[in-house]
């Protein structure tokens, strides 16, 4: 290592100029760097531009401090010099050819290395394409759009959104009707339109407003987050901007473009007709108060509600140090109760950023978890847990890890022994249990059902004429419960009729005549042919009347039927039970049944809270998995808790070995009239959370990659 008193400083960069900035949060002057050729700016406070301004090359941190005490009247120490040539270090700003930078060389090369894993995990997550470079024509059209920010049209918005919201209200049914427009395949391309329409605007709306400040507009684009395409403009010329009212106006204009769209199109949709004029403007309308008020607003994520609040607070890089404090809050609640905060601000600001940083991580958590799941379930099998794995790991499990790591660098002193014990003791519990098998319970989705059950089928395809039977109700064996119809049935009964009774008078003329006597036993055997048919056909004519095949109760019917529908011969109309005795049906996982002894009992719980709980006794546990599941209410489509997916012969498939089970129930006080779901709590031998949690991750795995 280096002695400091042989650290020499190092040249600044001849290209980069330093300027007035904004005041800070306490009203004192700050001032900016501005880098042209990485196009960004630093904000940095007065005691560092009184550094800089004795900077030379060449000089010692001896000197340097000597040198700031005697012409700046600045005391500095070592340690502030070192974070000053840090900063302008790692942020390029310094010029260094002279012998001996081969270090530094060497460390950007290493850390380019290191990227490389970043660049590959993370250019997926956000990166941009500029696709405009922009001055010159805004610059031109700025005299053109001038009259946009007037307040003459400033006060035709208003009319136009009073005007609007009151008509609106006015007619409130219709304009949510139009609603109905989006669910279809030309309502969605005029969507996606107007949603282009308004975000294009949205950020001209944000370069006209830079460029009438003075500022550059260096790019427009493309820039994808999460894989989705948002339009972006490069304002960031904004921070050279000493007026914080300036760069909010910017901040906030791609909104009010929005708003304003959606105000005069709330007018437009009173006075259009029925249409794709009035369907557009209902879009522009909704779209806009939406993506304004409720997705640019949001301070949580680097939108326009977070520039407008950094600006509203005057703090700079705002996230930055509210999670900086927000950190600090933590470590020195958990662990070292003297840590000193990483910069100060006045107790009501500090609390402010505290909570912002804590909503912001609660936000992102819930936020990324569902980008993580949406990323799982809509992508293909090795993908998408490969995807998931990768969102849970870079967004949640990483900065976790890292805060955890950062903790081994506080000084030892500022620990607190007794709130070391305490988090010790909890990290102890909570490893205890994850991992001891303390967990003996087996969840089993169930459904409490009648022993003696009847399934009732129709009898081939048929027409519903008539439901007779209903949910719940005691029907008597051999009662009317569905009535059907077959068109081609009664089609070929009408024509055999016809044929009958034309053999039948050809039968009678020839017995009255005496003559042809030789067809006779020919005309005979006809019309019994005939009239053989028609036994058959009125006999199927009586099978389309379903009767009850025994004295019962309805537990199901059937809800998606209903009189004038087509029913198929695979259609479960019904369910049927005769006599008192119930069993509960269910189904278990693979990994459940080797956890079950033979003499388990539990509980059910129903799903319908009004109904009591009652225990249960496991009495049957089938050894072979099923395929099928032939409980319709068990089934995720209908329901249920058994995931399944439907074949092409529309039977429900498990997407995991299932295994039935049949429990008896015990202090059953009230028989219900139709089959109940719910959940069995079964008591089974222990597994560890982390036991169970590893396998549910190796099921979906094996699942989803195909094995």
């Amino acid at each position: 290592m280096i002695p400091q008193e042989q650290i020499k400083l190092p040249p600044l960069r001849k290209d980069i100029a330093l300027q007035e900035g904004a005041p800070d949060e306490a009203g004192a002057p700050t001032w900016l760097i501005h880098d042209p050729l990485q196009h960004r700016y630093f904000q940095i406070d007065q005691n560092t531009v009184r550094l800089l301004s004795i900077w030379e090359e060449g000089l010692s941190f001896e000197q340097l401090a000597q040198t700031a005490a005697d012409e700046q009247n600045l005391i500095v120490g070592d340690q502030q010099i070192i974070q000053l040539l840090t900063f302008l270090r790692a942020s390029n700003l310094t010029h260094e050819d002279q012998s001996g930078s081969w270090r530094n060389l060497s460390d950007r090369a290493n850390a380019a290395k290191q990227s490389l894993f970043w660049q590959a995990t993370h250019k997926y997550l956000f990166f941009k394409l500029p696709l405009l470079r922009p001055q010159k024509t805004l610059e031109v059209a700025l005299p053109y759009v001038a009259p946009f920010y007037s307040k003459s049209f400033g006060l035709f918005l208003g009319v136009c959104g009073v005007t609007g919201i009151y008509m609106v209200s006015r007619q409130w049914d219709q304009f949510l009707g139009t609603f109905n427009s989006l669910f279809s395949m030309e309502g969605l391309i005029y969507f996606g339109l107007s949603l282009l329409l308004l975000k294009s605007l949205h950020e001209l709306g944000h370069a006209f407003t830079a460029v009438r400040f003075g500022c550059r507009v260096s790019s427009m684009g493309v820039a994808f987050m999460m894989m989705t395409p948002l339009l972006y403009t490069d304002v960031s010329d904004a921070w050279r901007l000493s007026s914080r009212k300036e760069r909010m106006w910017i901040s906030a204009s791609g909104m009010l473009v929005e708003l304003a769209l959606a105000l005069i199109a709330t007018v437009l949709w009173v006075f259009l007709p029925d249409g794709v004029g009035r369907s557009i403007a209902f879009m522009i309308a909704t779209t806009g108060w939406i993506m304004s008020l409720g997705f640019n607003l949001n301070p949580c994520m680097k939108f326009d509600g977070y520039y407008l609040l950094s600006d509203y607070l005057g703090i700079d890089n705002l996230q930055t140090r509210a999670f900086a404090l927000g950190r600090w809050k933590l470590r020195r609640t958990l662990l070292a109760p003297t840590l000193s905060p990483p910069e100060q601000f006045s107790p009501r600001v500090q609390n402010g950023l505290i909570f912002y940083a804590w909503m912001t991580w609660l936000y992102r958590l819930i936020l990324f978890t569902t980008i993580a799941i949406f990323l799982y379930y809509y992508t293909f099998k090795v993908l998408g847990i490969i995807l998931f794995s990768l969102e849970i790991w870079l967004l949640i499990i990483q900065p976790v890890f890292s805060e955890f790591m950062h903790w081994r660098k506080i000084d030892a002193s500022q620990f607190s022994p007794r709130r070391i014990a305490t988090i010790s003791c909890f990290i102890i519990g909570l490893l205890a249990l994850f991992v001891i098998p303390w967990s003996t319970r087996i969840e089993v989705p169930a459904v409490l059902v009648a022993a003696d059950l009847t399934q009732i089928y129709p009898t081939r395809a048929a027409q519903i004429i008539s439901i007779s039977a209903k949910r719940g109700e005691t029907v008597s064996k051999g009662k009317p419960i569905l009535q059907l119809h077959v068109p081609e049935i009664e089609s070929q009964i009408t024509g055999v009729k016809i044929e009958r009774d034309l053999a039948r008078s050809k039968l009678y003329q020839i017995m009255a005549d005496g003559k042809y006597l030789e067809q006779l036993q020919v005309l005979q055997n006809e019309l019994a042919s005939h009239q053989s048919r028609l036994d058959g056909l009125l006999r199927e004519k009586q099978e389309l009347v379903i009767r009850a095949p025994m004295n019962g109760d309805v537990l199901q019917i059937a809800p998606h039927l209903h009189e004038g529908r087509w029913i198929r011969k695979n259609d479960l109309f019904a369910v049927i039970a005769s006599g008192k005795k119930h069993l509960v049906k269910g189904y278990v996982t693979g990994a459940d049944l080797l956890r079950l002894t033979d003499d388990a009992q539990g509980h059910f719980i129903p799903e319908d809270l009004t109904r009591p709980t009652f225990p249960v006794k496991l009495i049957r546990a089938d050894n072979a998995g099923s395929r099928t599941i032939d409980i319709l209410e068990l089934a995720s489509i209908h329901g249920g808790k058994v995931a399944v997916e439907a074949d092409q012969r529309k039977r429900l498939i498990s997407l995991g070995a299932q295994y039935l089970v049949e429990l008896q129930p015990t202090n059953l006080n009230s028989l219900p009239n139709q089959i109940v779901r719910g959940m069995v709590h079964l008591k089974g031998m222990p597994e560890s959370l982390l036991n169970r949690t590893w396998r549910q991750i190796s099921k979906v795995f094996v699942r989803e990659s195909g094995f």
